[in-house]
């Protein structure tokens, strides 16, 4: 039998996905997005918002995250987020709204050092959430 990843993705809120099993992991990093294989190298990364997903066999579920930090280690993936949504659970309504007000709040010509950093990770999730419209 073929190795196998361990992943476990965690948010403030709640444990969103433990499975024991999976082929791949494909994190949205701070550089690049980066796909993770059964013995990877050891890793610790910064993630950006945008679309994580994990293969096991020909079934692959994706979720859009925000911010947060992806380690990898002896074939297990952890993975620490802001927040986690499977693409189902997303509201592209409520994803549309967030996406104006934080346009909105970017135009400020005094938003500076953490206020402009929080705006800007608020505009880039919520275009991760609405890149998933197009894809549904």
């Amino acid at each position: 039998m073929a190795e196998k990843l361990l992943i476990t993705l965690v948010t403030p809120e709640k444990e969103v996905v433990v499975d024991p099993e999976v082929d791949q992991v494909n994190i949205p990093g701070i550089d690049g997005d980066m796909g993770i294989l059964p013995n990877h190298a050891p890793l610790f990364t910064t993630m950006r918002a945008g679309r994580f997903s994990y293969e096991k066999g020909d079934e692959v579920v994706e979720l859009v995250v925000s911010s947060g930090y992806a380690e990898v280690t002896e074939n297990r993936v952890t993975v620490l987020a802001e927040s986690a949504e499977f693409l189902h659970e997303i509201d592209h309504d409520r994803a549309e709204a967030a996406r104006v007000a934080a346009e909105k709040l970017l135009q400020k010509a005094d938003l500076e050092g953490e206020a402009f950093k929080e705006a800007q990770d608020k505009l880039f999730r919520a275009l991760a959430r609405l890149e998933t419209k197009k894809s549904d």
